[in-house]
């Protein structure tokens, strides 16, 4: 069956990798469909023309980016596609790049992000998702002298809100914001009226979350926002 499917030719310069992306490829256009089993190494050596280390390589190289689950003893399975592997990428993306964002780089993505979150958040919260933006606030208010607590706290408020969209892209992209919020977190909570003007800011976001709201929501989150970065920016001034 396997001798019947179309390959790319193969770069011998980057053997593996190029093995790897006309396999991805194959997966990507359904050939080897979620759950399905991948033919075996040697299958795919004989096809490929190449050793069966290549052929590990390569099938290494799709399991890191979260492609396929090698299950010892019975083979290579595709797996169904999940936004675990973005959210990690993008995660490493920004840890990285942190010393070339600027305060105002962060907030500009934020208020891209964030306001019209909260409005979706209004419209599509189920009672979960409000229970859990609640939970947030209420662990906000119980921690405020513990900097550590309040920032998980906080963290979570946020990914809740992310989640109660229902779009998973919107999570995935708060996930990755994770290390940048934690610092703008802990740098705000510095400010001796930040703790205060934070508990204020989310409470009235989660009340217009819980009223279904969507414009209040996007409002509150907005001025959220611009009322944290300027708080920063006279910190680090």
């Amino acid at each position: 069956m396997f001798t019947d499917i179309p390959t790319k030719g193969v770069d011998r310069r980057r053997l593996y990798q190029q093995i790897a992306d006309d396999i991805e490829r194959l997966i990507l256009e359904g050939t080897f469909p979620p759950e399905g089993r991948l033919p075996s190494e040697q299958e795919l050596a004989d096809r490929y023309g190449v050793s069966r280390n290549v052929i590990r390589e390569a099938l290494k190289s799709l399991k890191e980016l979260g492609l396929v689950v090698i299950r010892t003893g019975s083979g290579t399975y595709v797996r169904r596609p999940t936004m675990k592997p973005v959210a990690e990428a993008l995660n490493r993306f920004v840890r990285h790049s942190l010393p070339d964002f600027s305060l105002a780089h962060f907030y500009e993505i934020r208020r891209m992000i964030e306001p019209d979150s909260a409005s979706l958040a209004a419209k599509r919260a189920s009672e979960e998702d409000l229970c859990a933006i609640q939970a947030a606030l209420q662990e906000m208010e119980s921690h405020r002298d513990d900097l550590q607590a309040w920032s998980g706290a906080d963290l979570e408020f946020h990914r809740a809100i992310a989640g109660a969209t229902h779009n998973p892209l919107v999570r995935s992209i708060i996930d990755a914001l994770i290390d940048p919020l934690r610092i703008v977190i802990a740098a705000g909570y510095a400010d001796p009226h930040g703790t205060q003007a934070g508990l204020e800011a989310h409470t009235r976001i989660t009340t217009a979350i819980q009223n279904h709201d969507s414009p209040a929501a996007h409002q509150a989150m907005l001025e959220h926002l611009n009322d944290s970065e300027q708080r920063l920016s006279k910190i680090k001034a």
